[in-house]
């Protein structure tokens, strides 16, 4: 339909959100997973659990906007936290990487290798992200055509595209500040930053984004460290950390921030208890889904490869070769719960004896 200048715009949004939901999970489940498995459950999250949610909250017409004014422009919630949350209940299920927990329980730490390959896709990442906002906008027609997002309120490309800098800067610097200059935890500083001011970038002031992003770094990195010692969650990239917490956190900051802001066609405001409803529906929706049929791949051995393999390597095989032939495990060096340091392969391989004598 040639005069249709929304539905069309945001069936590709949908498509391209889908995928960006596998993506997040990708990370997480790094050294262990089943491809098999991982394109299950990517095909199922992408093509059933994030279009549920959608339907609910990233639309015009969903229970949660007409009912309760549940206000979600860039999808903090209903793509990052569905994403995040659903990759936690699939990491209950996977179980860490070998090695991950030393006989005492302590959680070690795999020293990056790539730090400058990390930069780059992040910066990729980011680059990204400003394509991401303008696919939730669309050029509406009539005698006075400007911009809408997916609940047909009004919005501006220019500030939306300034709120995203601004949540990139605030959440580079918390990220810096609270990790101590961690290079890890300073970048993923700046995703947590964006991806918690999403939800509510079209109606932020710029100056309350560069504060919320600033908090929300500091907040993600508790939250990861948080999951890794106490509830012994490997999730190697902080998936469920900067996506999931912070995707949601970020709904319910619109509460707080922008309360009484009408949303959707019917004009309801937006409300802290609104948005709350929002998170006890998506959060549940996400977690059962990953729990639930990572559980079912698990019971036909499609979910985890065999510790042999995850020794050796996913890339030599699954694939029969080995993408980084410069880097050997001998070189590699691991972190101690104690913060000593020393050589990954002789504990990957302690631990991997440890493991087939149990």
């Amino acid at each position: 339909h040639l005069g249709d200048n929304i539905t069309g715009v945001f069936w590709a949004a949908f498509v391209l959100f889908s995928w960006t939901t596998g993506s997040i999970m990708s990370g997480a489940l790094l050294e262990r997973v089943r491809m098999s498995g991982y394109l299950i459950l990517t095909a199922i999250m992408g093509g059933i659990v994030w279009v549920i949610a959608a339907a609910w909250g990233w639309s015009y017409g969903g229970w949660l906007t007409v009912h309760f004014g549940y206000h979600d422009f860039a999808a903090s919630g209903v793509v990052h936290g569905i994403a995040g949350i659903f990759t936690l209940g699939v990491l209950f299920r996977l179980g860490p990487r070998i090695g991950k927990y030393d006989r005492s329980g302590g959680a070690r730490n795999f020293k990056p290798q790539n730090l400058h390959l990390t930069l780059m896709g992040l910066m990729i990442i980011f680059t990204g992200f400003y394509a991401f906002y303008a696919a939730c906008l669309a050029i509406t027609a009539g005698t006075a055509p400007g911009w809408a997002n997916i609940y047909f309120s009004p919005a501006t490309l220019s500030a939306i595209t300034f709120t995203i800098t601004m949540g990139f800067a605030g959440g580079f610097t918390g990220g810096y500040i609270f990790s101590k200059g961690d290079p890890f935890w300073t970048l993923s500083g700046g995703l947590a930053g964006v991806v918690t001011v999403s939800a509510g970038a079209d109606i932020y002031q710029p100056s309350l984004v560069m504060i919320l992003s600033f908090f929300a770094a500091g907040i993600a990195i508790w939250v990861g460290n948080f999951l890794a010692v106490r509830m012994r969650v490997d999730d190697a990239v902080g998936a469920v950390a900067v996506h999931g917490v912070m995707g949601f956190i970020g709904v319910l900051l619109v509460g707080v921030f922008a309360s009484g802001y009408p949303t959707g066609v019917a004009g309801v405001e937006t409300s802290l208890l609104g948005q709350a409803v929002g998170v006890a529906a998506l959060f549940p929706l996400a977690f059962l889904s990953g729990y639930i049929i990572s559980g079912i791949l698990k019971q036909f051995n499609m979910l985890r490869v065999p510790a042999e393999v995850e020794l050796e390597g996913l890339d030599i095989a699954e694939y029969g070769g080995d993408f980084f032939p410069e880097f050997g495990m001998a070189d590699e060096m691991i972190v101690n719960a104690d913060g000593s340091e020393e050589l990954a392969a002789p504990v990957l391989l302690a631990a991997f004896h440890d493991l087939k004598s149990t």
